[in-house]
């Protein structure tokens, strides 16, 4: 199966929620800035993450994004370039 990259972006209003959901994104990804992470993974296990981390959040107040990218988009300034992150499971 092919792995894809996705970012994950959250709005946690509840401290303990927000902990929760840190802690399994730090478990699984990278984090890129303080609510956003980057992962690599299959679709499948991606959708086993995404039920997974819906399990820690309450919808009617949390906000939580999973976005695939497509391509490598650009780097200005200071910004890192994702390929030199190593992901270690």
């Amino acid at each position: 199966m092919q792995r894809k990259k996705f970012l994950i972006a959250y709005d946690i209003k509840d401290v303990k929620r927000l902990r929760r959901v840190a802690k399994l994104l730090e478990k699984n990804g990278v984090r890129i800035e303080y609510s956003v992470f980057y992962m690599e993974a299959t679709k499948e296990e991606m959708s086993e993450f995404a039920i997974n981390l819906s399990s820690l959040i309450e919808p009617e107040a949390d906000d939580v994004r999973i976005y695939i990218i497509e391509d490598e988009g650009l780097a200005l300034g200071n910004a890192q370039v994702i390929e030199e992150i190593f992901i270690l499971k």
